[in-house]
C-alpha cells in the first residue's frame, strides 16, 4: 500500500477551489452579457437618440442697441452690471423678440466695458439672469481693440478660453471664438483656438466673426459663419454679402448689419437674411421672419426603436465587447460581487452627449468607458492620488 503525500488534503482543496472559480467565472460571463452588455447598449443608444433631435438653432439676438449703449456684449462688465442698465437692456432684447444674447467674455476695449479675468460666480450669476428670462447666452471669447490681451500670446488666450469653458459651458448655447478675428489673429491662429476648444471637450457650435467680407480660410474649423456685412448697405449690397458667405457651404448667422437692432430698417434686413436657406440666425434685429435651423436630420421615424438599438450594437460591437471583457477582468482579479459594478456619469444637452461608465477598482484606480458624440468609444484607466 502506497503512502499518501502529506499535503494531499491541501492539493484537493486547491483543486476544488479552482473548479469553483471556473464555474463562478463562467456564470459571471453569462451575467455580464445579460446585466452589463445590453444595459450599456441601451444607455448609450437612448442618450444618442435623445441628442439626435436637440440642436435647435434659429439664433436671434440684438447685440447693438443705440450703438454700444445697450449692447449685450457688455453683460459681464462690472461697470455695466448695474441693476438699472441690466433691467433696461433685458427689457429691450425681450421686446425685440430675441432668443439669444451675445456676451463678451474678455475685452479691454472701451466699447464694452473692461472684462479680463474669469470670475466664475459673477459670470454664472449674470448668465442665470438671462436664462431665467428665456434668453440663451452666446459666449464671445475675446473682443477686438484689446491689444494688451493679444500681446500676451495665443497660449494665454487658449488658457483663458479653457477657464471660461470650465466656468460656464453648461450655461451657454454656443461660442464665437473672437470678434473681428482677422484684425488681430491669422487664420491659422483662429483654427488653433477652435481646435483647442474641441480638445477641451466643447461639443457646442463654434462661430467665427470677421470684419466685413468673407475669408474662407478663417472658417476652416468653424461650425458657423458669423457674418458682418457692413453698415449702410442697400438691399442689393446686403444680399450679395449673404450670398457670398453661403457659397462657403456652412451655416451662416447674419450677425452685424445695423447699429440699432430695434429700428424698422434693422428688422427688415433681418427678415431678408432669414429668407435665405442656410441662414440660421440674425444678430442685429429681426421682424417676424423665421430663420433656418441647425437641427440634424432626424432618422426615419418609421424605423422600430429596437431596430435602432440593434444597429447601434452591431456598429459598435467591438467596443462594447471590449468593455464587457474589461469588466470580466475586474471581476476575476478584484472579486466584485455586485451585478452592475459601475457608476454612470452623463451630460447631454442641445449640443450633444457625453456618457461615462466608471468603476473604482481599488482605492486609487478607476476603470471605465467614455462615449462622446463624434468621437466614438474610449476605454480607459484613471489613477487617483
Amino acid at each position: 500500500m502506497s503512502k499518501a503525500k502529506p499535503n494531499w488534503r491541501e492539493e484537493k482543496r486547491l483543486a476544488r477551489e479552482a473548479k469553483l472559480k471556473r464555474a463562478k467565472l463562467a456564470a459571471m460571463k453569462k451575467e455580464v452579457k445579460k446585466h452589463v452588455l445590453w444595459p450599456l447598449v441601451l444607455v448609450l443608444v437612448i442618450t444618442l437618440l435623445g441628442a439626435s433631435a436637440s440642436l435647435v438653432a434659429d439664433y436671434r439676438s440684438t447685440f447693438l442697441i443705440n450703438g454700444a449703449k445697450y449692447s449685450t456684449l457688455s453683460w459681464l462688465a462690472p461697470d455695466y452690471s448695474t441693476e438699472k442698465w441690466t433691467a433696461a437692456t433685458l427689457n429691450k432684447i425681450i421686446n425685440n423678440g430675441d432668443t439669444h444674447a451675445d456676451v463678451m467674455m474678455r475685452s479691454t476695449a472701451k466699447d464694452f466695458g473692461y472684462i479680463d479675468g474669469v470670475n466664475r460666480d459673477h459670470f454664472r450669476s449674470r448668465f442665470n439672469i438671462l436664462l431665467a428670462s428665456g434668453i440663451a447666452p452666446v459666449a464671445w471669447l475675446v473682443s477686438d481693440d484689446s491689444p494688451d490681451v493679444y500681446a500676451r500670446g495665443l497660449q494665454n488666450q487658449i488658457d483663458y478660453n479653457n477657464q471660461v469653458v470650465d466656468a460656464v459651458d453648461n450655461l451657454v448655447s454656443h461660442y464665437v471664438v473672437c470678434l473681428e478675428c482677422d484684425e488681430y489673429y491669422s487664420s491659422q491662429e483662429v483654427n488653433v483656438l477652435i481646435q483647442n476648444l474641441r480638445k477641451k471637450g466643447v461639443n457646442k457650435p463654434i462661430g467665427v466673426h470677421l470684419t466685413p467680407g468673407v475669408k474662407p480660410e478663417y472658417y476652416e474649423q468653424a461650425d458657423v459663419i458669423y457674418l458682418q456685412t457692413g453698415f449702410d448697405l442697400n438691399e442689393e449690397q446686403f444680399r450679395k454679402e449673404i450670398e457670398k458667405a453661403l457659397k462657403i457651404g456652412k451655416p451662416v448667422v447674419v450677425s452685424e448689419y445695423h447699429m440699432d437692432g430695434t429700428t424698422a430698417r434693422a428688422r427688415a434686413f433681418g427678415d431678408i437674411a432669414c429668407s435665405y436657406a442656410g441662414v440660421v440666425g440674425t444678430g442685429n434685429g429681426r421682424g417676424t421672419a423665421v430663420c433656418g435651423s441647425l437641427v440634424p436630420k432626424v432618422e426615419d421615424k418609421k424605423k422600430n426603436e429596437w431596430d435602432r438599438v440593434q444597429e447601434f450594437a452591431k456598429k459598435n460591437e467591438t467596443e462594447l465587447v471590449m468593455f464587457a471583457v474589461l469588466l470580466l477582468a475586474a471581476y476575476d482579479n478584484f472579486g466584485f460581487e455586485e451585478p452592475l459594478p459601475f457608476m454612470v456619469k452623463y451630460n447631454f444637452s442641445d449640443n450633444g452627449y457625453d456618457v461615462m461608465l466608471l468603476k473604482p477598482v481599488t482605492d486609487t484606480l478607476d476603470v471605465g468607458i467614455n462615449a462622446r458624440e463624434g468621437r466614438g468609444l474610449m476605454i480607459f484607466g484613471s489613477k487617483r492620488f
